[in-house]
């Protein structure tokens, strides 16, 4: 059983030094198990700087039905445990490279 502690606590500070080191790559993958398929397919995770998190969208349609939704996906994503806090979410209408082939 020590072992299975050891691991997870190697995972929780790789996930500690990725989150210092690149918090917008983090959040996109939270993001993506927040928001779903659907909506990950359309959208991308930009910049977080001081609990705010800008993700952009493949529309201007996409971003306003995302800005009525935005506190129940802060808190799905809040939910999934970042380390640090999202406060709040802006949807932002911007389409470079989004909807790439995600695997």
């Amino acid at each position: 059983m020590s072992n299975y502690k050891s691991i997870g606590s190697i995972i929780r500070r790789e996930q500690n030094r990725l989150w210092r080191t690149n918090p917008g790559l983090s959040l996109q993958c939270l993001w993506e198990r927040a928001a779903g398929q659907e909506i990950a397919a359309s959208t991308e995770v930009r910049a977080f700087h001081d609990g705010v998190m800008t993700v952009s969208c493949q529309s201007g349609g996409w971003a306003c039905e995302l800005k009525l939704a935005a506190t129940e996906l802060t808190a799905r994503l809040n939910a999934l445990g970042p380390p640090e806090k999202v406060r709040e979410i802006r949807f932002v209408h911007q389409v470079r490279g989004i909807g790439k082939s995600r695997k």
